[in-house]
């Protein structure tokens, strides 16, 4: 398990520059595991790999219907 932590620049960059709303939508909603240290929220490496891995279960799961 990859233990790194990628601050919120990095972590939208990483899942295709996606914006800041939808980075904090993802967060409040669940969907990515955060954690906060002082004022900075920061993303487990491995809570990105886990949120892609479900997207793409869910489209096998839409394209297998």
């Amino acid at each position: 398990m990859n233990d790194r932590l990628l601050d919120e620049k990095a972590t939208r960059k990483r899942l295709g520059d996606i914006g800041r709303s939808l980075f904090y939508e993802l967060v409040g909603w669940g969907e990515l595991r955060s954690v906060k240290i002082g004022k900075r929220r920061l993303v487990p490496e491995q809570a990105i790999c886990e949120y892609i891995a479900r997207l793409e279960a869910q489209a096998s799961a839409v394209s297998a219907a």
